[in-house]
């Protein structure tokens, strides 16, 4: 098999370079066609499976939004006055006897 490029330096035609062109432009076209066609039959199926995702676990957030937390020692929330604001953790508060300098 023998493939022949031209290489012989001569300018091709105008009309070889317009069709050229032309061709570029037509195969630049069809690949972003199927590029935005691709991007958003993807983007429908990750709607789809976000859809599906909250549909499935709506019986586990509910769960979750209705369940309250026993803490050891009782319930902070339930023990404080309503209006409150309740901040977790724990703290200690150590008292010292020296006198602080100024």
């Amino acid at each position: 098999m023998f493939i022949s490029f031209d290489s012989s330096g001569r300018p091709k035609s105008l009309l070889a370079r317009i069709a050229g062109a032309l061709c570029a432009a037509l195969a630049f076209a069809v690949a972003l066609m199927f590029s935005l066609v691709l991007f958003a039959v993807l983007a429908l199926a990750a709607l789809a499976f976000w859809g599906y995702w909250r549909w499935k676990t709506r019986a586990l957030r509910e769960a979750m939004r209705g369940q309250r937390f026993e803490m050891p020692g009782g319930n902070a929330a339930n023990d404080a006055p309503r209006g409150a604001t309740i901040i977790e953790g724990e703290a200690v508060r150590v008292e010292e006897d020296r006198p602080r300098l100024k």
